[in-house]
């Protein structure tokens, strides 16, 4: 008998990689995805873990479907999504550990999925962000924000008066990114430092890193995630 690859699910010390058939109907798919993690439920057992998909290209709701068939046949609690490319791999692989032992502590709050355009998320503790906050969509939070995607809309963390809080984001191209009062003013920056900065990310292949906003002085300061700055010291108070 022939098997069944239309649902391949590889495990990794990061997470899971579920490859899927591109040609296949998406309800069709489903239901195959749904038997496979019913028949491995008590392989693959209780854990955090992280999500990549290969082979198919997968739309918001298409995968909020995936996430919701995983959780009703399975104990596993998908903790954020990524695209299958090596930049975005080596992200993973340096940032879920930090990001699951943040979310262990019961102050925090959680947010599943995109902050859409004219949608606002305060709270005012810590908040993970599980997906964008995207053009026209704010967040705004008592103490750290922590963005498991990319931040074009507004970002605002530290409104409950703390200098130390930060902002962290897989990527950043921010209408506003705030901390306490102080605003990131792109406009302040010296065009050859920048240039110079750039040159320097590149060639230490951090150009396209993750990025930690925290206050320095009276400015906001955005640095590349390297492995010494991702464990945030102890900071990262979720």
């Amino acid at each position: 008998m022939k098997s069944d690859n239309s649902v391949v699910v590889k495990g990794y010390k990061d997470g899971i990689l579920l490859v899927l058939d591109d040609a296949m109907p998406f309800d069709e798919l489903l239901e195959r995805i749904r038997s496979k993690f019913a028949d491995s439920a008590k392989f693959l057992g209780s854990a955090k873990l992280a999500l990549t998909f290969s082979g198919r290209t997968l739309s918001v709701p298409e995968q909020k479907d995936v996430l919701r068939v995983i959780s009703e046949v399975s104990d596993l609690e998908i903790i954020c999504v990524f695209d299958n490319d090596e930049s975005t791999q080596e992200i993973m692989k340096r940032n879920v550990d930090s990001v699951i032992s943040s979310m262990s502590n019961q102050g925090g709050k959680f947010f599943h999925g995109s902050v859409a355009d004219g949608s606002h998320i305060e709270t005012e503790n810590s908040m993970v962000v599980i997906g964008n906050i995207e053009k026209g969509g704010s967040v705004s939070c008592g103490g750290n924000l922590v963005v498991l995607g990319c931040i074009k809309g507004s970002a605002t963390a530290g409104t409950n008066g703390s200098r130390e809080a930060l902002i962290y984001a897989s990527s950043i191209d921010a209408e506003h990114l705030q901390i306490v009062k102080t605003v990131y003013n792109a406009d302040a920056r010296d065009p050859k430092a920048e240039k110079k900065r750039l040159k320097a990310e590149s060639k230490a292949h951090l150009d396209r890193a993750a990025r930690l906003v925290t206050l320095r002085g009276d400015e906001l300061v955005i640095t590349p995630v390297d492995e010494d700055t991702l464990r945030f010291d102890g900071e990262l108070t979720i």
